[in-house]
């Protein structure tokens, strides 16, 4: 009932699945923008991985997705998607972990030789994606946050976005490992929709926001100057 209200009452709503590798920070820092150029906007967010978003939209929960460019498209035929922006993704694993003391970078037979950590679709039908995979000895899990702990606890190692793990790296949490020719691309997001949908107002600005890093970093940095300086200043008994 309440979803027919919000449409009857000419509400501005987005909904829209988002891929768990996607920069968290900079979704947060897109949804307050929007919000505060739609103040009544309704938002209706999922989180998923894989080819996940893109079932959402063919199941009617979702207008939009953002995906990753190297996960398969369910329906080419039935699902349009237009580029949004990169992330750089790095090799870690724990400073316990046998890859970490091994001094410079690394060949592609060493890595295959220790257990590798791969995130998986949460759909038992969904095909695999192996880019970066470098040899038969995996575990898959199917939690981005899963596969950080079990990074962390040196059970394995993998590649993570590094906006992800970069406090872990800066603290010595985990430790990057070097890729002896082998190129890692960055993840390219897209974002996904029906062919032919028409967007309305609000969702081609959080399309354009989302594409976007750079400006809701601004953004972000603005608002953490302004909430310093007014936690610097005098309160009404102390200036007097």
């Amino acid at each position: 009932m309440r979803a027919v209200s919000i449409v009857e009452s000419g509400v501005p709503q987005v909904s829209i699945a988002v891929d768990t590798y996607f920069p968290r920070a900079h979704l947060i820092e897109c949804l307050r923008t929007l919000q505060a150029g739609f103040p009544t906007v309704a938002i209706s967010l999922r989180m998923t991985t894989m080819q996940g978003g893109e079932r959402f939209i063919l199941e009617g929960k979702c207008a939009l997705a953002v995906t990753i460019t190297d996960v398969p498209e369910i329906r080419p035929d039935g699902i349009e998607r237009q580029h949004l922006c990169d992330t750089q993704m790095v090799t870690v694993c724990a400073p316990s972990h046998p890859l970490a003391a091994i001094a410079g970078p690394i060949p592609r037979e060493e890595f295959g030789r220790h257990i590798q950590l791969v995130v998986t679709d949460n759909q038992s039908d969904a095909e695999k994606t192996q880019q970066g995979v470098a040899g038969e000895r995996q575990w898959w899990v199917n939690d981005l946050g899963a596969k950080h702990d079990l990074l962390r606890g040196s059970l394995c190692w993998g590649h993570m976005p590094r906006h992800m793990v970069a406090e872990d790296l800066a603290n010595g949490t985990l430790v990057e490992l070097q890729r002896r020719a082998w190129h890692m691309r960055p993840l390219t997001f897209m974002i996904s929709y029906r062919r032919g949908y028409s967007f309305s107002g609000c969702e081609s600005q959080l399309v354009t926001l989302l594409g976007n890093p750079e400006h809701c970093s601004k953004d972000a940095m603005r608002r953490a100057v302004s909430r310093k300086s007014k936690a610097g200043r005098p309160t009404t008994r102390e200036r007097r």
